[in-house]
């Protein structure tokens, strides 16, 4: 497991946007990626969902 601070956009099934964080990366025994990602502001609890870039947008860390 890899901590981090990573902002990032979250895409729900019925289109909508959220700003949200990812704060761990880990990849399991099958080579899968998976994310702690937290949402911004409900502030739900974080918690672990498989990476898909189709659906979680990296924002930069750092100036554009």
């Amino acid at each position: 497991m890899r901590w981090v601070y990573q902002p990032v956009e979250v895409q729900y099934p019925d289109g909508a946007w959220e700003l949200g964080r990812i704060s761990a990366w880990w990849t399991d025994g099958a080579g899968e990626t998976w994310c702690l990602l937290r949402t911004v502001p409900h502030g739900n609890r974080p918690q672990w969902l498989r990476y898909d870039p189709e659906s979680v947008r990296l924002l930069p860390t750092e100036g554009i």
